[in-house]
């Protein structure tokens, strides 16, 4: 009877570490990238341009949200310092360089909503997380 009631209660407490560990569902799942466009989940989400070693990303509007400038080294690795606007703060990672790279991150961090806006306190955290620059 006390083997039942253990194992009953680890199959509970588990149930509940496991809910409680649930991962929140990717909001953007489409991503294609055009010359001088970004679009999400199948809708135009953002304009894009870039010139020599520098681009920008800007809502339809013409609001610059992003800009980054990427460089090489003398061994010819790639590195980048991006800019978001909406929070005046600097980002670098090794592993994301340029929009493709970006863009993919915010989507599977979900500070990219679903009507395409930028969330601050997920954009933060995102920081938080990934920023090499201190």
């Amino acid at each position: 009877m006390k083997k039942i009631l253990l194992i009953t209660i680890l199959i509970l407490s588990f149930n509940n570490l496991k809910a409680q560990k649930s991962v929140e569902k990717q909001l953007i799942t489409a991503v294609k990238f055009e010359t001088d466009k970004i679009i999400l989940n199948d809708e135009l989400a953002y304009n894009y341009s870039r010139k020599g070693n520098e681009f920008l990303i800007s809502q339809i509007d013409g609001k610059e949200l992003i800009k980054g400038t990427i460089s090489s080294d003398e061994n010819g690795k790639f590195s980048s310092v991006i800019t978001f606007f909406q929070i005046g703060k600097e980002f670098t990672n090794e592993k994301i360089i340029g929009r493709n790279d970006l863009i993919f991150a915010l989507c599977e961090n979900n500070v990219i909503k679903e009507n395409f806006e930028i969330d601050e306190v997920k954009l933060l955290a995102f920081f938080e997380k990934y920023n090499k620059l201190k």
